[in-house]
């Protein structure tokens, strides 16, 4: 008889997939109709676009815990699906450290004051 498929590995590797493409379609949408939605909604599609920024960080740390558990079931029970909980994490825990440098190289660029004065040189504002 054989064994059943681990479900949590499955799931991890499908989060770190599916968090992956939310993050590649929501950059893509920014760079593209989110400029426009954004000056015609005033900001208000801001909001949608934050939390989908958020969405693949919440599914990548999911899916770790999830990729986790399912390694230690299969250590434990020998079922099948070890290369999709490996993959899984792979995915997951690339995912989560991207994020992490992106954001650190953003506020290491913030605080050494990057970008100053560059709304001033683009926007057709009166000067003071």
């Amino acid at each position: 008889m054989a064994l059943p498929k681990n479900r949590l590995a499955t799931t991890s590797l499908t989060l770190g997939l599916l968090g992956w493409a939310i993050y590649l379609l929501q950059w893509c949408f920014d760079l593209t109709l989110g400029l426009l939605l954004a000056a015609f909604t005033a900001g208000a599609s801001a909001i949608c676009s934050t939390i989908l920024d958020v969405a693949p960080f919440a599914l990548w740390l999911v899916g770790i815990v999830t990729g986790h558990l399912a390694l230690g079931q299969i250590k434990q029970s020998h079922a099948p699906g070890r290369g999709r909980a490996v993959w899984g994490l792979v995915l997951n825990y690339f995912g989560l450290f991207f994020i992490i440098v992106i954001t650190v190289i953003i506020v290491i660029l913030i605080a050494s004051g990057v970008g100053l004065g560059v709304l001033d040189k683009a926007l057709p504002f009166p000067k003071k």
